[in-house]
């Protein structure tokens, strides 16, 4: 019984040697571990493994900025600096034309949110839905910093070795940033009906729909450039120079 026991928790605590993070400020977002199969360690010395992982950060920033750019078409709201802007807008009745049953408006400095009520113009909506994000400028609170990383944790766990990795500044809706998921399957919905789906779950399929499993395209990437057998394949670093020291007399 107790080798059952020993084996189980052993399974449980089993990590394979490499890894990979994505953090957003200081909360590590996703962290998967994986093998590499014919794994070559001269690969780490490589310029093609940075450029990997800055390739694989690219294909982070650019899933976010996609999904931001559905999350704005579908919820951003008409925004005006005042009430009088809004009302010569609204005159026009080619603007008026362009406005969709219940699209959000937002006049900056006024606590209340509107939408749009078709033959009525704006109508105060019930409740807020803009907490400031499409109202106010930009400020530093606003540029989140985003980490993509690589690790080398040893065959015995306990190196732990980042090897390389690519930060930037990524100003993303703050709804895109709570959502992160880049599997793209938590918020995948398979049903035609999606009259069934709350606002928010119907943002979020939208968001994913179409979008592949960026975690296996990120893991197969990497072991794609580590797996080499092949040392002239790739484009080493320069050796570092260790100087020895002088003897002291």
């Amino acid at each position: 019984m107790a080798d059952i026991r020993k084996t189980a928790e052993q399974t449980r605590d089993y990590r394979e040697r490499f890894e990979f993070r994505l953090t957003v400020g200081d909360n590590i977002i996703c962290q998967r571990y994986f093998r590499i199969n014919n794994f070559n360690p001269v690969s780490l010395r490589s310029f093609d493994l940075p450029e990997t992982i800055r390739a694989c950060a690219d294909m982070i920033d650019k899933d976010l900025k996609e999904k931001t750019q559905v999350y704005l078409e579908l919820y951003s709201p008409k925004v005006f600096q005042n009430r009088e802007e809004m009302d010569e807008y609204f005159s026009n009745e080619e603007n008026r034309k362009k406005m969709m049953l219940g699209e959000g408006i937002v006049i900056k400095g006024d606590e209340r949110n509107y939408f749009w009520s078709g033959e009525k113009g704006p109508a105060v909506a019930e409740f807020k839905f803009d907490d400031g994000e499409f109202s106010n400028e930009l400020s530093d609170e606003d540029i989140v910093e985003y980490k993509f990383s690589f690790y080398d944790n040893g065959w015995n766990m306990d190196e732990h070795r980042e090897v390389c990795s690519v930060v930037w500044d990524g100003i993303y809706p703050k709804f895109v940033r709570n959502q992160i998921d880049l599997s793209n399957k938590k918020y995948r919905y398979d049903d035609d009906d999606t009259s069934r789906l709350s606002w928010e779950q119907y943002l979020l399929y939208k968001m994913c729909e179409g979008k592949s499993d960026l975690v296996w395209r990120i893991i197969k990437e990497i072991c794609f450039t580590c797996s080499s057998q092949d040392d002239k394949w790739y484009t080493l670093m320069e050796p570092i120079k260790k100087v020895a020291k002088k003897e002291e007399k």
